[in-house]
């Protein structure tokens, strides 16, 4: 079952049907979801990992049927409503059919292969000529259909799921391949053109060398470093990232993007107050503030789409990970230092910053539906529960440790007795 799984999240990330148009009236996204479904239902040895993220994403997905059903706007047949709750049936797989540990860090490491993989083919094509001039700059775009922005985004959140990696990692080619990984999502970002992603890295890259042991050698790393990536960059993708400091230093309209979030944001208000419990309906913003464009902020699209429901969901989802986070935490702190421990520990935080990343770029995108809320969800799920499996054998190992003790020494009285 794990196998079928991550190639799910193949078929999901790298979006073959979207790259090559003859696969697109083949269907196969569904044809392998329908034969994943019947394996799991009729073959697989399920489980179910009981977890607090479950009850947070169920409200959500609970706000989400409820303003759908209520909304004049749209109905079920609404894309964004569908391929969210794919990615739910996808989190409740993963919850049901993962019993070992070994399996989260297979899924794990697909995960974090299958995306670079997807960064390698799209820069790739960026290199053959792929790309969209956006905002005076020629940017690089998703190999799918992702926008340069929504490109950033996704290679950000992939990052931080780098750090669990990290702890399986045993041999140099391992190492090689993160520092790889790392500089090849690098490049992807600063390509893509994206103010909100190349924010998203730099402040990710500091709270990492901050928190890390080697921290002063990852600062001194990037204080060198950073000016020769930098210099590096073509002259008008260097303009592009002055314009977050310097709106002169690009074109107009570069400030006029900015300044319309601002605008969105208020106008979702408005909204908001005329339909506050349950809003317009997902992915309607478009329509009610006559705008045709999606709102750019995750909390504009949160209140005026699911209203103070959706909000109060988002919260207990964001409240859900971080009690995950500290209970991780103090299990990590009482376990003695083990390899497995450790990753199990990482893929919680990893988690975490995944939904700060996830709320730090709702400041500029629409992120509401993006499947890394449930996928991290899941994941950290997963790892809490491995990690209290490793709790309750330590404990069931210190108090077997004297029992064990009083056995050897009555072993060695009797010996001494037989010799006499």
């Amino acid at each position: 079952m794990i196998w079928l799984l991550v190639g799910y999240l193949w078929l999901f990330i790298h979006r073959p049907f979207e790259i090559w148009p003859f696969l697109v009236d083949l269907h196969i996204e569904r044809v392998y979801m329908l034969a994943t479904l019947a394996y799991w239902a009729f073959g697989a040895r399920k489980t179910w990992t009981r977890n607090r993220v479950t009850w947070g994403i169920g409200l959500l997905a609970g706000s989400v049927i409820l303003a759908t059903f209520l909304s004049q706007y749209t109905d079920f047949d609404n894309v964004a409503v569908q391929n969210w709750f794919k990615v739910l049936l996808f989190y409740v797989l993963v919850l049901s059919s993962v019993r070992e540990e070994r399996e989260l860090r297979i899924l794990i490491v697909a995960f974090a292969v299958i995306m670079g993989l997807y960064e390698l083919h799209s820069l790739r094509e960026y290199a053959c000529g792929r790309g969209e001039f956006r905002m005076g700059v020629w940017r690089m775009n998703g190999v799918d259909s992702s926008d340069p922005n929504a490109l950033a985004a996704s290679v950000n959140y992939g990052l931080a799921m780098l750090l669990p990696v990290l702890a399986l990692a045993r041999r140099k080619w391992h190492y090689v391949a993160l520092v790889g990984a790392v500089t090849l999502a690098g490049l992807c970002i600063f390509l893509t053109g994206s103010r909100s992603g190349f924010l998203g890295v730099v402040l990710l890259a500091v709270a990492g060398g901050l928190l890390s042991k080697y921290r002063w050698y990852l600062v001194m790393l990037m204080v060198f470093g950073t000016p020769a990536v930098w210099y590096s960059l073509p002259e008008r993708l260097q303009n592009r990232y002055l314009t977050i400091v310097d709106p002169s230093a690009g074109p107009a309209n570069a400030q006029v993007s900015a300044d319309a979030r601002g605008i969105f944001f208020m106008l979702a208000v408005d909204i908001w107050k005329d339909n506050p419990v349950c809003g317009v309906g997902p992915a309607c913003f478009p329509i009610v503030s006559g705008t045709g464009m999606q709102s750019h902020t995750l909390y504009g699209q949160t209140i005026s789409e699911l209203g103070t429901l959706g909000a109060v969901s988002l919260i207990a989802m964001v409240v859900c990970y971080l009690l995950n986070y500290l209970e991780a935490r103090r299990l990590h702190r009482l376990l003695p230092a083990r390899r497995d421990v450790d990753f199990c520990y990482r893929v919680v935080a990893a988690a975490g910053i995944g939904v700060l990343q996830l709320l730090f770029f709702g400041l500029a995108g629409h992120n509401l539906f993006r499947s890394t809320w449930l996928w991290y969800g899941a994941f950290a799920a997963l790892a809490l529960r491995f990690l209290k499996d490793h709790y309750y054998h330590y404990l069931q190992g210190m108090h077997e440790t004297p029992a064990a003790d009083a056995a050897r020494h009555l072993e060695s009285i009797l010996a001494e007795a037989s010799t006499v």
